[in-house]
């Protein structure tokens, strides 16, 4: 039974459209993938699947016997509410079942001994709704989804208190507990280490009912989905299987369509060809017009996209031969936590170095104070005078500008022409240059950061969390540019199949 239909899908964001009479259906217990290049319109999808967004066209059929949630990680929740209120939330009819429960058993203090039975059999048929809907191992099931996402905080702490990552991470759990029929879940991978997505696809893997994820986390992917969907030439195409699967058959389906379109497109010149000369005339006219009428009718193919090159640089300015960084009893954290405390490490000029480790065990903590962005907590800081730092941060405030006034705010001297230039090389061309950066996807704006960063030289590349959110041709551009870099580089990443095939020095920071 189909738990959601979408039939002939229309929907034009500006002026450009992102479905073409998209249709797929998916249905109970599949584990969707939803897949497709950066800005083709897949976080798009589930805002309009969750009600947020309405499509010019088609119709997007929810099954009103199911339930449905939605991972929003711009979800507006009460400011006050802690993390344990906010988690055990889940259960409130529960406990509201065991307080009816306990009022039962408190009244029989001064009811009519002939009322017992009624008020004992009330009871028990609570106590048995509580066993079968397993009230006593919610303690557990709390903790396993808090243990098992990295939630790291203590459950008192305010939601509003949590960095961004940490709210995406509760907000997550809660959506497990609830255990809803349909889950949506946009890129839940970006916040968690490679133990807890490892976690998550185990769980995910074993969740009995459906969901749809999008990730560019492709183990991620292959470990969790039975059912691939992907997003191209702005139709929605269904693969069985897992991500390997959907690659295998892709190049298959895609080569099809082309000589689809190729075929149309004769078809259809074929068609004008006999129009334009027969319109005129008047033995053929109204032949003619009937057959400009059929071809108005026809369903035109979309042109079959083409993966544009995208190309990453990072510009090294020159060597020396003593160590990048190297710290010294290091102590780590903030004014009332100490996160880690006497790291030693050496940083050798030219060496490439993953640090790695659990959420919230500081390794972008590590990587701020080193770089004078936060104060250490005691011990020493020694960075060679010869670096030219590259910092990526993994999160950056979100502008209300467009990506061409981004550039030029470190680079006021750049004309429209070089601006655009640069944007293009890195997937960034046309309308996209224009658009505000709060329009833009996830992959778009880290494109957009890498395209900046670009301008500058450099012989210290440190990159936090880089991979988030990119598609796979960005990742291989990335990977590309970093494998090349003559400089030192220091990645933080969560992603094991990228930094291991880059045959890094990991150093992995343990509580």
């Amino acid at each position: 039974m189909s738990v959601l239909e979408i039939e002939n899908l229309r929907f034009t964001y500006g002026e450009d459209q992102l479905y073409n009479n998209a249709s797929v259906k998916i249905f109970d217990g599949e584990h969707v993938g939803l897949v497709g290049k950066n800005g083709c319109g897949k976080s798009t999808l589930l805002n309009l699947i969750a009600g947020k967004m309405s499509q010019d066209s088609g119709e997007i059929i929810l099954d009103h016997t199911k339930s449905y949630t939605y991972l929003d990680q711009h979800l507006e929740v009460k400011n006050d509410l802690s993390i344990g209120e906010y988690l055990y939330d889940v259960y409130s009819d529960l406990y509201k079942l065991e307080h009816d429960m306990n009022k039962l058993y408190e009244s029989l203090e001064s009811a009519d001994v002939k009322d017992y039975d009624k008020i004992i059999s009330k009871a028990e048929k609570i106590q048995e709704t509580l066993d079968e809907k397993g009230f006593y191992r919610i303690k557990s099931q709390i903790g396993n989804v808090i243990n098992g996402l990295g939630i790291d905080e203590d459950e008192d702490k305010l939601l509003k208190d949590l960095s961004g990552g940490q709210r995406a991470k509760v907000f997550l759990g809660k959506m497990l507990l609830e255990e809803k029929d349909v889950l949506l879940l946009d890129e839940p991978t970006n916040f968690l280490d490679v133990s807890h997505v490892e976690w998550l696809s185990k769980y995910l893997n074993n969740y009995k009912n459906a969901f749809i994820v999008i990730s560019h986390n492709f183990d991620f992917l292959n470990a969790c989905c039975n059912v691939i969907v992907a997003l191209e030439n702005k139709v929605l195409t269904k693969y069985k299987g897992n991500y390997d699967a959907y690659l295998l058959q892709r190049e298959q389906n895609l080569a099809s369509y082309e000589k689809a379109y190729i075929k149309q497109q004769k078809e259809i010149k074929k068609e004008e060809e006999y129009i334009q000369k027969n319109i005129v005339r008047a033995s053929t006219t109204k032949m003619a017009q009937s057959r400009r009428k059929q071809l108005e009718k026809i369903e035109r193919l979309e042109k079959p996209e083409t993966e544009k090159k995208v190309t990453f640089s990072f510009p090294f300015t020159k060597s020396f031969n003593v160590a990048a960084l190297e710290v010294k009893n290091l102590s780590i954290g903030y004014s009332d936590k100490h996160v880690l405390d006497n790291l030693n490490l050496k940083f050798e000029f030219g060496k490439k170095y993953a640090i790695i480790g659990a959420n919230g065990v500081g390794k972008t903590t590590f990587v701020k104070t080193v770089l004078g962005l936060i104060p250490s907590l005691g011990g020493s800081i020694k960075l060679a005078p010869y670096n030219n730092i590259l910092y990526y941060a993994q999160e950056e405030e979100i502008l209300d500008m467009t990506p061409i006034d981004y550039v030029r705010l470190l680079y006021p001297n750049m004309d429209n022409t070089e601006v655009r230039t640069l944007l293009g090389v890195y997937g960034l061309s046309g309308k996209l240059a224009t658009e505000k950066i709060k329009e833009l996807s996830g992959g778009e704006q880290a494109r957009m950061r890498f395209a900046r960063l670009s301008l500058k030289a450099s012989n210290l590349l440190v990159l936090d969390e880089p991979t988030n959110h990119l598609d796979k041709n960005s990742k291989e551009a990335l990977f590309k540019a970093i494998s090349e870099y003559q400089g030192t580089v220091i990645l933080v990443s969560h992603e094991a199949s990228f930094y291991k095939k880059l045959n890094m020095e990991e150093i992995s920071f343990e509580v």
